[in-house]
């Protein structure tokens, strides 16, 4: 198998295993999603009306909207029995983890339009889906997947916090105007990003291969315990 054609291979492979899974609860699934989400709306109607007049529902909606975004993974396909043979690799795996990048990023962009689509257009008469608001959220996301990338280099625990700190302030700040149809704040925040990330990334570094795999295992088992809400997979 060759490197071109590896990302695309794990990427058939995972999903073959998990179209068997959701074959089989594939209407479980579709019933859970509407009751589910049917429930949430409704408490969500009842907690906006409990809200006192001064507190905007994009206050709440840009907080469950940031929550959301930073519950990312990347998903990479890699595992633990890759390291020996993909590490001397690593300057030719690029394109695959632009791929991953890629498709993590479509991952994100796909929940928050079908979130916001919902949301908004039962909470929030002030604001409308057009093409300039899509424009940001998939540059929202695109911020939020370098942003989670990043993390693989922070080489303690406080530098990890300050950066989800971060990461978390500038999201809800970007995700609040947005709603509040602010642009030019918008554009602020965004540009605050784009500084910190070139900042960061002005250094050529390697990849830090236990957090890839920590991250696609976190990732998978994610998904696995959900599945296991309906049958017995293993784990």
């Amino acid at each position: 198998m060759s490197v071109k054609t590896l990302w695309g291979s794990r990427v058939q492979e995972y999903y073959r295993k998990m179209f068997r899974y959701y074959a089989i609860i594939g209407a479980n699934v579709f019933y859970f999603f509407l009751i589910i989400g049917s429930v949430l709306i409704y408490f969500f109607h009842l907690f906006v009306q409990w809200l006192p007049p001064e507190l905007a529902v994009e206050v709440i909606l840009s907080l469950i909207v940031t929550y959301i975004l930073t519950q990312t993974k990347v998903r990479t396909f890699v595992e633990k029995a890759d390291i020996p043979f993909l590490l001397p690799l690593e300057s030719r795996l690029t394109p695959y983890f632009i791929r991953s990048l890629l498709y993590s990023w479509v991952i994100d962009v796909s929940k928050l339009v079908i979130f916001l689509t919902i949301f908004i257009s039962l909470f929030l008469d002030t604001t409308s889906l057009h093409l300039l608001f899509l424009l940001f959220i998939v540059a929202i996301a695109g911020f939020n997947i370098v942003m989670k990338w990043i993390e693989q280099w922070l080489e303690n625990r406080i530098q990890l916090l300050l950066h989800r700190l971060n990461r978390f302030l500038l999201l809800y700040f970007m995700v609040y105007f947005l709603l509040k149809d602010d642009w030019m704040y918008v554009l602020i925040f965004m540009s605050v990003h784009v500084v910190y990330i070139l900042y960061f990334m002005r250094k050529r570094r390697t990849l830090n291969w236990l957090w890839q795999i920590d991250e696609e295992e976190r990732g998978r088992l994610k998904n696995l315990r959900f599945i296991n809400f309906f049958i017995d997979v293993p784990i």
